[in-house]
């Protein structure tokens, strides 16, 4: 089973109260959102052992929209400040744009000496072999030497699906072309949710994809809270948010 980090846009109270009820959730969090927000961070140590993995991310949506710059040394201190949080951290990469990645990815080692995700973004061109083409440019700089090892392979992350490219036969096409040419890669695939998981367990891809983070389950809460969740109360919307995103993910491979 793909593993699904829910992205956590805040850690409000009731999100925090709702993964607690729930337990062994795991959960992406922006080091922007930790660094924006302490209280965030202090409930994040509060409600840590009642979670499953955590995936701290560096916040590259918030700078590819101009709004956040994200030192990599000063990254690097806030990791190592927070040791025992995060199950994986994500390097510093910049959406849409593979050099500035590797350069930023390359500085972040240099303050980094653990294990982080590399992440591969596409080139020109935007087609699914421009991401592909990042992953020797990584192999060459030793920066795969960094990266986790789950499921007998190497865990390198896939930015930049958005737009056209959040498209299933675009993902299917990236993720069908990596397994060929490294099947020793998995993938963890940035903003992939159900719709995308159903789409490559149909076409038999899912073993190259170790996990995805999604911000999908916030829709249950935006046009369900009233209907479907009957939910009162922002714990009560929260909660049943949680579960029913879990499950349509879980349809969604089963079904395909």
């Amino acid at each position: 089973m793909v593993r699904v980090f829910l992205v956590l846009p805040d850690l409000s109270r009731s999100k925090a109260e709702a993964l607690a009820r729930l337990g062994g959730v795991d959960v992406l969090l922006s080091y922007t959102i930790l660094r924006w927000k302490p209280s965030a961070l202090e409930r994040l140590r509060v409600l840590r052992s009642r979670l499953g993995d955590v995936m701290l991310d560096s916040g590259a949506y918030h700078q590819g929209r101009g709004e956040a710059w994200v030192d990599p040394a000063s990254y690097a201190s806030f990791i190592q400040d927070n040791r025992g949080l995060f199950a994986y951290v994500v390097a510093p990469d910049h959406p849409g744009d593979p050099g500035e990645t590797l350069a930023r990815t390359l500085s972040f080692m240099e303050h980094y000496h653990g294990e982080f995700i590399p992440v591969v973004q596409p080139g020109p061109g935007h087609g699914p072999h421009t991401h592909i083409a990042m992953v020797e440019e990584l192999d060459r700089a030793g920066i795969l030497d960094r990266a986790p090892r789950v499921g007998g392979g190497v865990l390198v992350g896939v930015g930049g699906l958005d737009g056209e490219r959040r498209r299933v036969s675009y993902v299917a096409t990236l993720v069908g072309e990596a397994g060929r040419e490294y099947p020793w890669l998995r993938l963890h695939l940035f903003g992939a949710g159900a719709r995308i998981l159903g789409g490559l367990a149909r076409r038999g891809l899912l073993d190259q994809v170790y996990s995805v983070d999604s911000s999908g389950w916030l829709a249950e809460i935006m046009w369900r809270r009233r209907t479907v969740h009957n939910a009162d109360t922002p714990l009560e919307a929260n909660t049943r948010a949680i579960e029913t995103y879990i499950e349509k993910v879980r349809q969604a491979i089963e079904e395909a």
